[in-house]
């Protein structure tokens, strides 16, 4: 197996539910050694989180399965002196710190930037807060739904009818992941440029803000008011959208002449294209609704499935909207080797994870080994770091980890 580009590189993280674990979930995909932090006897939330009551009571809930592979595992009670000092201790040996406490958190815990930094100066020091270190809203608390309603996502997602309504999967997490794993390996090539410690601020807003850049910039150098428009195309096109089959939703996006004309086509309507009321986009837009009337009048005599190839095939992109089953039985997923099927030992089962969303060099970079169990690794931790037998006894029966 060729060697993975961040092998060699250590990386402590003291992260729950999934911002935090995403990005050194990352990280662990690329080659890192991962080791994660959690309170003793409950761990990270979201290991008791899921819809499987044997892996719940296991602790290895289904979303703490989803970014936690490949991770080690070490209890410690924070709120205890010798945890905090076991924790620099570890800080010291690695090359990432990730945590995403509330600001001032880490500070009160003994393992702040300041504190991590006297013990390691080349660390790269990595804060996922909900709105980030300053500001008036820094010290509040958030989750990725908080941050969708506060940042504007939730009053542009729906119809004018539905609307606000959140996103289906916690898309702010895996953004805020996504950004602090770029600032990252930004930063340890900076350290690496410099000799020097670098402090990452990655905020769940800021991230989300970012993520709303194409509408914020519509609005605000443009003139265009930022509402709900459903399963409208982005583009306002009206031969783009959602639109119902014989069979299931299609979305379908014309945006532009070439595209317009092979629809058309595709649909054995040609003659669209030299209708007065839609030979031109802006006469197209002014009758919109008598165009979508009839596009959707021709794709109601088809499958989705059926018109997804064939718009393909000419050109115009399109997608039969899929249930996540039907998502999970689709050959194109399977080929693209986008998840790993681990064994979990203790469990006597196995777990499907899922891979990053890239290959590099032709490969799927993907989890090798399974989730961790609460606290697997607390004695080869401490023993590396010169704790006896005796020490670590004590240590457990003290309840510091």
């Amino acid at each position: 197996m060729s060697r993975l580009p961040l092998a060699g590189v250590r990386v402590l993280e003291c992260a729950s539910v999934i911002a935090g674990p995403y990005s050194s979930y990352l990280l662990t995909l690329l080659g890192a050694e991962t080791i994660k932090i959690e309170r003793p006897g409950m761990g990270d939330w979201m290991r008791s989180q899921g819809g499987d009551a044997a892996l719940v009571a296991a602790g290895l809930g289904s979303t703490f399965l989803s970014c936690n592979a490949g991770k080690r595992s070490v209890a410690l009670n924070l709120t205890d002196p010798r945890g905090q000092r076991i924790a620099r201790e570890i800080a010291a040996g690695v090359d990432v710190m990730i945590e995403n406490w509330r600001p001032g958190t880490a500070e009160r815990l003994g393992v702040g930037f300041a504190a991590i930094r006297a013990v390691n100066p080349r660390i790269v020091y990595c804060s996922i807060s909900g709105f980030g270190q300053d500001g008036p809203m820094s010290p509040r608390p958030a989750y990725d739904h908080i941050i969708q309603a506060v940042s504007g996502i939730m009053s542009v997602t729906g119809t004018p009818e539905t609307a606000p309504s959140r996103t289906g999967p916690p898309l702010v997490d895996y953004l805020t992941g996504l950004s602090a794993t770029v600032a990252i390996l930004a930063a340890l090539r900076e350290r690496d440029r410099t000799g020097e410690a670098q402090s990452i601020d990655v905020g769940m807003l800021d991230c989300a803000v970012a993520g709303m850049g194409s509408i914020l910039s519509a609005h605000v150098n443009g003139g265009v008011p930022a509402g709900p428009v459903g399963n409208a195309a982005a583009s306002g096109a009206p031969g783009s959208g959602l639109f119902q089959t014989a069979t299931s939703p299609l979305t379908v996006v014309a945006n532009t002449e070439a595209q317009f004309a092979a629809l058309c086509g595709v649909l054995g309507r040609p003659d669209l294209v030299r209708d007065p009321r839609f030979c031109e986009p802006a006469v197209r837009k002014q009758n919109q609704d008598a165009l979508r009337a009839i596009i959707a009048s021709c794709l109601a005599a088809r499958p989705a499935i059926d018109w997804e190839g064939r718009l393909a095939a000419a050109g115009v992109p399109a997608g039969a909207v899929r249930s996540v089953p039907e998502l999970l039985d689709e050959p194109h997923v399977a080929a693209r080797d986008l998840s790993r099927r681990l064994a979990l030992p203790d469990q006597g089962r196995d777990a499907v994870l899922p891979a990053a969303g890239f290959k590099l060099n032709g490969r799927r970079i993907a989890p090798e080994r399974e989730p961790p169990l609460l606290a697997a690794d607390n004695e080869s931790v401490l023993a590396a770091l010169g704790y006896g037998p005796a020490e670590r006894r004590a240590l457990r029966e003290d309840g510091v980890w």
